[in-house]
């Protein structure tokens, strides 16, 4: 009877199809999730590469302009949904980068992002939760012929004109480029030749037939680092002391005399210019500090440093009191041959203490005689330039200043060429304007 009833059972076929079903259902369901939440998972994968490409960009900005990379490309990615430690994310940030092609590269920053996805339906063939991986790099370069020769800081505002082109006047600045972290303006016959123009505001050109530029200009960019500025790893400037022994007080060259003049502290007298020179002055190589005074340079004067070299030149150093701190006034008519840099001061010739209370105004005034090769920081103060100060010649020449104004007849000769003769890098001593492109 037993035999007959499991034979009934095994003919049986009442409910094949249901349990047919029943087996297969589990892998297509499986398979379905599998599908579905893989392309959750590109989403997902696309979304980190956006978010990992864009911190790296972020954070190789933040390193053009000396900024922290980590913090830039950190807050960059959670703003694209990749938050580091929310939603079992982890974000890194590595400065220089620790693989790849441009490893130990400080021009660059490699980001990483990484989020573990949860498994829904796909779980009944994987166990645990998947990983999106996406990685980037990027990279500040220098921009060939991005050096500075007009690096102007302006007041912080975006609005404000700091570099000025207007009367007849020319700027020659064909091998290096002209930078404003304000706006630029070019006004009536002025002309410019330079590599490029570069503002954080705004570049307004009435005449775009008398500006020449190897590169067309650019507005709205990021801020260009002041690499002067004390404090700035590699080529900040030590801050001068600001008081000392005075070698002299309220030195006079008078217009008939003919004077030896040495390296030292020379302080102001009351009102008077710390040095003031009307004659003849024979500099020896070496650091002048004014203090509390201005260098004045008459139109009869003849400033000379015989024995300067390139790389043992003379620095006029303006210094003193916050309130008190002087600068340059110079007349067309004086005959200057100058060559700046000294030890603590590569290639400067004339350096304004920035602790300087409020903004100065100075004018440069050109002329035939005057030959300059150096560097020139004012980043508090305001220049204008009168004639052809400096001369005409390819020697290194460069201004850093709040704000730069060309006026009248001004002749201005600025040139990155020259300078590594005075022991400055070009590459890496000189303002610098700099493009970020992804790399890897």
């Amino acid at each position: 009877m037993l035999v007959r009833i499991f034979r009934s059972l095994g003919r049986a076929q009442d409910g094949a199809t249901a349990l047919a079903f029943g087996v297969t259902a589990t892998v297509v369901i499986g398979f379905a999730g599998v599908a579905v939440e893989g392309g959750s998972w590109y989403v997902q994968r696309r979304s980190a590469q956006t978010a990992a490409d864009t911190a790296a960009f972020a954070g190789a900005m933040a390193v053009s302009a000396q900024a922290a990379a980590l913090g830039a490309a950190r807050e960059t990615s959670a703003r694209n949904g990749f938050t580091d430690a929310i939603d079992d994310t982890l974000v890194t940030v590595n400065h220089p980068p620790i693989s790849g092609a441009a490893t130990g590269d400080m021009t660059a920053v490699e980001v990483v992002v990484r989020r573990q996805i949860p498994l829904q339906l796909a779980a009944l063939f994987i166990q645990g939760a998947t990983e999106v991986t996406a990685r980037s790099v990027a990279r500040a370069e220098i921009l060939p012929g991005g050096a500075a020769c007009v690096l102007t800081l302006g007041n912080g505002s975006p609005q404000q004109v700091s570099m000025s082109f207007g009367g007849n006047g020319l700027v020659s600045a064909s091998s290096c480029s002209l930078v404003s972290n304000s706006s630029i303006s070019q006004t009536g016959s002025s002309s410019v030749r330079a590599f490029t123009m570069r503002s954080v505001g705004s570049i307004s050109v009435s005449s775009p037939e008398n500006v020449v530029l190897d590169r067309p200009a650019s507005a709205q960019q990021p801020a260009t680092v002041d690499p002067f500025a004390a404090g700035t790893p590699g080529t900040g400037i030590p801050l001068p002391a600001s008081t000392g022994t005075c070698n002299s007080t309220g030195q006079s060259v008078g217009s008939n005399a003919n004077v030896a003049l040495a390296p030292g502290r020379y302080c102001s007298s009351g009102n008077s210019p710390a040095l003031d020179i009307k004659g003849t002055a024979r500099l020896s190589p070496g650091v002048y500090y004014l203090q509390n005074g201005d260098l004045d340079i008459g139109a009869q004067a003849n400033v000379t440093c015989p024995t300067c070299t390139p790389g043992n030149g003379v620095t006029f150093v303006f210094t003193g009191s916050s309130a008190s701190i002087g600068g340059p006034q110079v007349n067309g008519g004086a005959t200057v041959n100058l060559v700046g840099g000294t030890a603590g001061y590569t290639g400067v010739l004339m350096y304004q203490d920035p602790r300087i209370s409020s903004a100065g105004s100075y004018t440069l005034n050109g002329g035939g005689n005057i030959n300059t090769a150096g560097l020139f920081y004012f980043p508090k103060s305001n220049l204008t330039m009168n004639g052809n100060f400096g001369g005409s010649s390819t020697s290194c020449k460069a201004f850093t200043s709040a704000s730069l104004t060309i006026t009248g007849t001004a002749d201005l000769y600025v040139d990155a060429q020259g300078c590594a003769t005075l022991g400055v890098d070009p590459a890496t001593q000189l303002p610098q304007i700099r493009i970020v492109r992804l790399s890897e």
